[in-house]
Parts: structure tokens; sequence; C-alpha cells
């Protein structure tokens, strides 16, 4: 088992392209939904995920209103663009 973070990085760039093509599903409110593994950097691990708008709403539609798709919605909604300053 790997304990420290040095021996997880080095296994994860040793292993970069393998990884790449691997999926982890992560629970969102009740749903679970299957993320890809689309980056591994000497810093950090990326997940990736698209969503369709037509997804957003047909599971915000079927009720599912704390789901990834309803947090997605609600971000969009939220969003202002902040003024920049000079």
């Amino acid at each position: 088992m790997i304990d420290n973070v040095e021996a997880l990085k080095e296994k994860a760039m040793e292993n970069k392209d393998g990884l790449k093509k691997q999926y982890v599903n992560i629970q969102v409110g009740d749903e679970e939904y299957g993320f890809r593994i689309s980056g591994i950097g000497a810093k950090s691990v990326k997940l990736e995920k698209f969503i369709k708008y037509d997804e957003i709403f047909e599971a915000i539609e079927a009720g599912n209103d704390n789901g990834l798709e309803a947090i997605i919605k609600q971000i969009i909604e939220d969003y202002e663009e902040e003024d920049e300053e000079e």
C-alpha cells in the first residue's frame, strides 16, 4: 500500500498512459457518475465528464434535483461576471 505523496506521484507518472484509460465512479446526490481520468501530472490528477444541456434538463425533469446536473444548472444560473479591476 502506498503511504506517501511521492510514491503515489511516482506510480501515477509511471503508469500515466494506462491510468488515462480508467474511469472512476463518484456518488453525487442519489446518482453515481462516471468520470474519466483525463490527465496525470506531477501535481494532480484531472477528472473529466461531459454533461449535455439536454441531459441537465432530462435529469431535473425526472426529479433528480440534487444530482450533478442540478448543481451545474445552478452554477450557470447564478453566475455573474465579475468586474475587472484596473
